[in-house]
């Protein structure tokens, strides 16, 4: 019996990779989809441009259909000419300002504009641009308006930012099962450290027996340009523990097989790092290179009988005993067009990604790593959202030093909540579940299903009732491993979550009916 509170935060799953635990986008939902338009007013009504005798420009908040006033003397041609574009190419952008006083750097805000001074007013631009602003997770709401330029047929961009709170809670770990009585942590962020579009990170997770630490920084636009950098480092200080029920035939009564009466151990330790660069090739697709380095140390004692390892020994092949070494490349490439990091309504998200680690790079592993990530949002009826995704994963060993089981997959992390399920997800990479058994083959289709419930609160700026669906198959790719030689093959793939979620200025947040359903049952 294993439980966990599931508070965390609501994101990519363990294993998806650094950059998507140091990047966190809190886009600000109301801002959004309030208006649905770039152009709005800023406690006043839109500023005409133009001197006298000159067509003003249409008004910002003017919504299109019926309602739309048209400049004076345009009402027919620029219907005919122009297809009802209300914005004409005469009218051209002198300059772009942040007004107020944010403390997130106007040169940063600036960067992330799909405009610059000089360029025609294209409405298509000032939307997205506002979009990208939101997506960054600093602001709760984005503001656009028009001032009068020095010329006739010149106007100025004012961009106005209601920032939200950058230092928020990434994670909340907290659970109990047979090998670890109780575990907790905390995992803090600060999203935009100094206004500098900084993203700073720490977590902690310990049990009596297990402790892991992880503090990382991440730079999303290197002094606003499309470079990206990030450096993480991890410590963990970890036992695997395989109960006697775990142990295939723990009475060796087959031929090879060893005995056991009692749990087995296998401790280690774990420090080293990665650091990444990245690039990005336009507002939506991204490539990033990785280079993770460990120093790992284990004690692994495989009993033997006759000269020969034990065939039941649960932890044969994990790890290679004593001191170690792993280095690994690892190339991604993602495209991302959600318009909310988290809890997107529209837009789809790919990532690719292949893992390398060699005796070129220094490593004592040789093995390579193959993911594949999918999901689209679809906006429905009354705002409800449907959300498909995929993931599929191929990791292929060299020879006896293939794969440490850490970077293998988890039967636990790719899975929801169940009644009376037998693991867990990993916390930091720290296994805390009864379950010891790694996949090297894994394959997972998941559908949710989004509810708004409000938006716009003080401070549960909205909320949502979800339920979601899993189905996840992992195994060996040999496809030859029979349930005595695995226990941890998925034997029931289908799993389920209903809940809350809820986004506050401290963090998102999610209130699992499975968790609940786990403790019960």
């Amino acid at each position: 019996m294993v439980s966990q509170a599931h508070v965390e935060r609501c994101g990519p799953r363990p294993g998806a990779g650094w950059v998507g635990t140091l990047v966190l986008a809190w886009a600000a939902w109301a801002g959004m989809v309030a208006g649905g338009r770039a152009w709005a007013e800023v406690g006043q009504e839109p500023v005409e441009v133009g001197e006298p005798g000159e067509p003003a420009p249409p008004s910002p908040a003017a919504e299109d259909g019926a309602g739309r006033e048209a400049p004076p003397g345009e009402e027919a041609a620029d219907d005919d000419e122009e297809g009802g574009d209300p914005f004409r190419p005469s009218y051209q952008i002198e300059s772009v300002e942040v007004v107020g006083s944010p403390r997130t750097s106007p040169e940063l805000i600036l960067s992330y504009l799909r405009f610059k001074a000089g360029d025609a007013l294209d409405e298509e631009a000032v939307q997205l641009s506002r979009i990208r602003l939101l997506a960054l997770g600093y602001f709760r709401d984005v503001q656009m308006r028009l001032s009068r330029g020095s010329e006739r047929g010149r106007v100025k961009v004012l961009v106005e930012v209601e920032e939200r709170n950058s230092i928020i809670i990434d994670d909340l770990f907290l659970g109990y099962s047979l090998t670890n009585e109780f575990w907790g942590g905390l995992g803090v962020s600060d999203i935009n450290f100094l206004g500098l579009g900084l993203a700073l990170s720490g977590a902690f997770v310990a049990s009596e027996a297990q402790q892991a630490v992880r503090v990382g920084v991440f730079w999303p636009s290197i002094l606003a340009t499309r470079f990206q950098a990030g450096v993480q480092a991890l410590f963990v200080h970890g036992r695997e523990r395989a109960l006697v029920d775990a142990i295939p035939d723990p009475l060796g009564g087959r031929a090879g097989n060893c005995p056991f009466d009692r749990p087995l151990d296998l401790p280690y330790l774990r420090a080293g790092g990665i650091v990444g660069l990245g690039i990005k090739l336009d507002s939506s697709h991204r490539f990033s290179l990785a280079l993770h380095t460990e120093h790992i140390e284990a004690d692994l004692h495989a009993p033997s009988i006759e000269g020969a390892p034990c065939g039941n020994y649960p932890f044969q092949g994990y790890v290679r005993n004593g001191q170690s070494t792993l280095s690994s490349l690892t190339f991604t490439f993602e495209r991302d067009t959600r318009d909310d990091y988290f809890m997107p309504t529209q837009g789809m998200h790919l990532q690719v990604s292949i893992e390398l680690g060699s005796k070129i790079f220094g490593s004592d592993y040789e093995y390579s790593k193959y993911m594949l990530s999918y999901s689209h949002s679809f906006t429905l009826w009354a705002d409800h959202v449907l959300r498909l995704s995929v993931l599929g994963g191929l990791i292929q060993d060299v020879g006896q030093s293939g794969s440490p089981f850490f970077s293998r997959f988890f039967v636990g992390d790719h899975a929801l909540f169940q009644v009376d399920k037998g693991s867990l997800p990993r916390n930091l990479e720290v296994n805390f579940s009864e379950v010891v058994d790694y996949a090297d083959l894994l394959a997972s289709i998941e559908a949710e299903y989004d509810v708004p419930l409000w938006s716009g609160g003080a401070y549960f700026y909205r909320g949502y009732f979800y339920a979601s669906l899993n189905f996840s198959y992992l195994t060996k790719a040999s496809f030859l491993a029979s349930e005595d030689e695995w226990t941890g093959r998925t034997k029931r793939p289908v799993s389920f979550d209903l809940g809350l979620k809820f986004d506050t200025p401290v963090g998102l947040f999610t209130l699992a009916l499975g968790y609940m359903l786990d403790v019960a049952f």
